[in-house]
Order: structure tokens, then sequence, then C-alpha cells
């Protein structure tokens, strides 16, 4: 009998191992690109969309964030404008916010442009 309890758990480790083992060449996924502030998901709302489109250059021009912080808060700020989409309580309102975080974005400019000055070529 302890010959036969010693071969069942025997066969459940190989089965364990060859399960784990199957389960991790399964398992890869290629690396996530870097977020990127372009185009990377659509709330639906056009005023939100091009807020977040613009919202990294735009934000990086007006020195808001250390640039060490600002694709964070522009993450942030994607997510919650995402989850405030799919809320049908609050997607309504969102038009109207994104419109004033846009003029907001605008006046903190103070006439500068959101895109970075072009190099030329030499």
């Amino acid at each position: 009998m302890t010959s036969v309890r010693f071969i069942d758990i025997g066969v459940v480790t190989v089965a364990a191992f060859g399960l784990l083992i199957a389960g991790c060449t399964q398992g890869v996924r290629k690396p996530q690109p870097a977020v990127s502030a372009k185009k990377t998901a659509l709330t639906g709302i056009a005023t939100c969309d091009s807020y977040l489109d613009s919202y990294v250059a735009c934000h990086r021009a007006a020195g808001t964030y250390p640039e060490n912080t600002l694709q964070t808060h522009y993450q942030a700020m994607r997510d919650t404008l995402l989850q405030e989409a799919g809320d049908p309580g609050v997607r309504p309102y969102l038009a109207n916010r994104c419109l004033v975080l846009t003029q907001q974005l605008q006046a903190s400019l103070q006439g500068r442009a959101c895109t970075p000055p072009s190099t030329t070529s030499r």
C-alpha cells in the first residue's frame, strides 16, 4: 500500500509539473508598447478625444507637470475619462467638462504652441 501511495504522489507531481510548464509556455505575452498620447483610446466624445490627443504635448509646452510625471498624469486622466464615458449618468456632462479642461489648458499655455519646435536639418 505504501508503494501505491508513493506512485500516486509521483504521478500527481509529474502531472502538476507538466501543467505548470504547459501553462508557462501558453501565457507568454508580447510586451506592451509605451503609452502614447496620440489615438490610444477614444471616449467617443469629440472634445474629450481631442483633449486626450493633445494632452502630453500641451502640458509639456505649458510646463504643467515635471517631465518625469507627465505620462502618469496623462494615464490617470485618460483612465478617468474612459471610465466616465462608460457611465451613463456622467457621459452627458463630459463634453462640457472636456471643453473646460481644454480652455484651462489653453489659458495656461499663454499663447505657446503645443507642438515642439521643429528641428532644422543641416
